[in-house]
């Protein structure tokens, strides 16, 4: 149960950390260590974060002008003050548990927080409708359903969420099992676990510095950019990772605001000589067998993870790479996106130590798992097409989901609990978007590219496991599965999961959308108008075998839609304003239970009628 305060409680007393590290512009030097952020685990069921404005030091060791305080937002363990900076902690998770977490925002601004790819009903895993005032408290409690991932939460506040995540916000969520589902704790044992040692989070990022009026080095988070940035990895600046010379698990986090990298490991600095990356989880889970990778590409607020055997490789240095040249075209982060600014480079040294542990891993490939959740597509009731445009619009010529702007208060699609279907997304622009789905996995089943279909097994990054995120393409039409089964509630605004892109500066601009898994109930709930009450409606007869009539009254002209129980709509009905009753056309519609969604200016009611 969700519940929010406008005060802290004592247990939440605060000590403010200030890092100050004073300095002196450099080239690539690396020479700043590598930040492993502090993990948070839930122990007794509980975790508590605080929202705090801090100060950071992007380079440490460095001679760049970088080697200062700069002040930055974080997410902050209340149980560890003054252990993070930037970012957050990492949360682990483990699957079937309980969690209750609560987050205190100590800003003065509204902010949040979101669990972005975390199966649990829309109104716990935070979001557009959970933003937290200063000084507010919000605790979120769910059964964690997902398994074994790499997921990450950020803030999701619309027209503020990429400037709050530039300036800091953002954390790595590991979800493990360790003992309920028996193929995934045998994985659990043979994959490196050694948080730190041998599985590593990678958090990469980009930011733009300026100097203010008055010469003090800040974070440029109120507009976007295109060059001049500053490539980040943990919040630090070209750092040194040093490793044993052992199988090593790398856990990949792009939270950027908007930029797309393609990386890949090398033995040297051109990028040259590339190492195999073994890819074994995508951003909803594990993938169904190992994949061989020189690099993966990964859009913004994507995860995944892989293996890099460096067994044997003591005292050798290699680099994450950042490869742009391969980049394709449309994504953002290439170098014609960037006006020539973005060009291969290392982001990261990674300095291999003597062996620490034994791998029980012999080679490759490994059959991992596969998801009994996948649905089949015997069981698809329904399917829908979006596209992604853009539009003159309101608020200008802005990327878009459907020509429609992001509306808070309106729900654009009504899912039936326990459906399957199939989502097609068209992306009709010239650049490449990341799209997200909340509350839900899926499962890539096709992709074609101006018509031509292309072969899933060349892109195992996005087909060969579950996903919360995908990157699609210009010239894409992507298709995926989902299977609703969770977390019906009835149809409201308060219950409402997003469709939106991954690019935060868009999202901010309202590419997004929101629909409701629907539960059947039949309880009105006003949509469109915060501040109105739920309407009246009333269908008779019910059942009936030919004329239907609608009991209410509407001052102004209203929309019907007819819908089937699986959510397809059948039909339009526009309504001329009436008192009393009106009589509805539903000559033609098939026989069974339908679903009649009544949107006036009054407000708006859902209902469910029996045709014979």
């Amino acid at each position: 149960m969700m519940a929010m305060f406008s005060t802290t409680f004592l247990r939440r007393l605060l000590t403010a950390g200030l890092l100050l590290l004073t300095v002196s512009l450099a080239a690539q030097e690396f020479v700043n260590p590598f930040y492993t952020p502090p993990q948070a685990v839930t122990g007794f069921g509980y975790i508590s974060l605080d929202k705090i404005s801090t100060t950071h030091n992007f380079s440490p060791m460095g001679s760049d002008s970088l080697n200062v305080g700069v002040s930055t937002y974080a997410y902050e363990d209340f149980n560890s003050p003054g252990t993070t900076t930037i970012l957050g902690p990492t949360l682990v998770w483990q699957y079937q548990d309980n969690l209750t977490l609560d987050v205190l925002n100590r800003l003065d601004e509204p902010s949040g927080i979101y669990f972005q790819g975390v199966n649990a009903v829309a109104h716990q895993i935070g979001g557009v409708q959970n933003t937290i005032a200063p000084d507010g408290l919000t605790e979120y409690s769910f059964k964690i359903e997902n398994k074994p991932t790499t997921l990450w939460y950020h803030p999701l506040v619309p027209g503020e969420t990429a400037e709050q995540v530039q300036r800091g916000f953002g954390g790595m969520i590991i979800v493990e099992d360790q003992n309920v589902d028996a193929t995934l704790s045998f994985w659990h044992d043979v994959f490196p676990t050694n948080y730190g040692v041998d599985d590593i989070p990678v958090i990469v990022q980009t930011k733009k510095f300026r100097r203010n009026e008055a010469g003090v080095i800040e974070i440029q988070a109120d507009q976007g950019y295109n060059a001049d940035y500053t490539y980040l990895v943990n919040g630090s600046v070209d750092p040194v990772l040093n490793v044993g010379a052992d199988m090593i698990r790398l856990r990949f986090l792009n939270a950027d605001a908007k930029f797309a990298f393609n990386l890949g490991v090398t033995s040297d600095l051109a990028g040259q000589n590339t190492q195999d990356l073994q890819l074994i989880a995508v951003d909803g889970g594990y993938t169904t067998q190992s994949r061989t990778k020189s690099e993966v590409l990964v859009g913004a607020g994507e995860t995944f993870e892989v293996l890099i055997d460096l067994r044997g490789l003591e005292g050798q240095t290699f680099y994450l790479f950042n490869r742009v040249s391969a980049m394709p075209d449309g994504v953002i982060g290439n170098s014609t996106t960037t006006s020539g600014y973005a060009t291969d480079r290392a982001l990261m040294k990674i300095e291999v130590g003597p062996s620490t542990t034994i791998s029980p891993i012999i080679g490759f490939p490994l059959n991992i798992y596969f998801d009994p959740d996948r649905p089949s597509q015997t069981e698809v009731s329904n399917t829908r097409m979006k596209v992604l445009r853009q539009d003159p619009l309101p608020a200008g010529n802005i990327y878009n989901v459907d020509s429609v702007q992001l509306d808070t208060n309106d729900v654009i699609d009504i899912v039936m609990q326990d459906s399957v279907e199939v989502w097609t997304i068209d992306n009709t622009t010239d650049i490449a978007h990341p799209w997200h789905l909340h509350g839900f996995k899926f499962w890539v089943t096709e992709i074609m590219e101006n018509g031509t279909p292309l072969d899933l097994f060349d892109y195992p990054e996005i087909t060969d496991g579950p996903q919360t995120s995908v990157f699609i393409r210009p010239g894409w039409t992507l298709s995926y599965i989902t299977r609703f089964n969770d977390f019906g509630t009835q149809v409201s605004k308060d219950s409402s999961y997003l469709f939106q892109s991954g690019n935060l500066q868009h999202f901010d601009k309202g590419m997004a959308g929101q629909f409701v898994v629907w539960n059947g109930e039949e309880s009105p709930s006003s949509l469109n108008n915060p501040n109105t009450t739920p309407r009246d409606m009333e269908l008779f007869p019910n059942p009936t075998a030919g004329t239907l009539h609608l009991k209410g009254n509407s001052a102004k002209a209203s929309i019907l839609h007819v819908l089937d129980i699986n959510g397809r709509l059948l039909r339009e009905i526009r309504l001329a304003p009436f008192q009393g009753s009106t009589e509805l056309n539903v000559s033609g519609l098939p026989a069974g239970t339908l679903v009649l969604d009544w949107r006036s200016a009054e407000g708006r009611a859902v209902r469910r009628v029996t045709l014979h």
